[in-house]
C-alpha cells in the first residue's frame, strides 16, 4: 500500500529547488549590508545626540523628563529614516527605469509594486529605530547639573 506524505511549505520549495542558492546568498549578503548599514548609523547617532547633551541637560534642568527626550529623539530617528526610504525608493526606481529603457528583456519585471513601496520605508524606519534606541538611552542619562556648571 503506497503511503504519502504531505510537506509545508518550505519543505515544498526546497524539494523543488523553487529558491536557488544565488539568491540565498544575495539575501545574507543584503543583511550583511544591512548590519553595516545600522553600525554606521549607530556612530552617527551617538555622536550627534552626545554633542547635544548640553542642550539636552539644560532642557532636563528646566523639567523635561527622560521618557519625553528619549522619545524626541525616537521621532526625530524615525523621520530620519522615513527620509532615508523615499530616497532609496527615488534611486531604486531611478534604477528601475534604467534596466527597463537598456534591456526589453527585462521591462516586464524591472518594476516595484505596493507591498516594496511600502516595505522599504517601513524596513529602514525600523532599522532606523532600532539603531537610535541605545544614542536616545544613553543621552537621558545625562545629568543636568554636570551641564548646567560648565555654561
Amino acid at each position: 500500500m503506497p503511503q504519502f506524505n504531505l510537506q509545508d511549505v518550505n519543505e515544498w520549495m526546497e524539494y523543488n529547488n523553487v529558491v536557488s542558492e544565488d539568491n540565498k546568498i544575495l539575501v545574507g549578503l543584503s543583511f550583511m549590508f544591512l548590519a553595516v548599514c545600522l553600525a554606521n548609523i549607530l556612530g552617527l547617532l551617538l555622536g550627534k545626540f552626545i554633542r547635544r547633551a548640553p542642550e539636552i541637560g539644560v532642557r532636563r534642568a528646566l523639567g523635561a523628563s527622560k521618557r519625553q527626550i528619549f522619545f524626541q529623539h525616537l521621532v526625530e530617528v524615525s523621520v530620519l529614516g522615513l527620509l532615508g526610504g523615499l530616497i532609496g525608493i527615488g534611486i531604486a526606481q531611478f534604477g528601475l527605469w534604467g534596466v527597463r529603457v537598456t534591456s526589453q528583456q527585462y521591462a516586464e519585471l524591472a518594476g516595484m509594486d505596493l507591498t516594496m513601496i511600502l516595505t522599504a520605508p517601513a524596513i529602514a524606519i525600523g532599522a532606523c529605530i532600532i539603531a537610535g534606541m541605545y544614542p536616545a538611552w544613553l543621552v537621558c542619562k545625562t545629568q543636568p547639573a554636570i551641564y548646567l556648571k560648565t555654561q
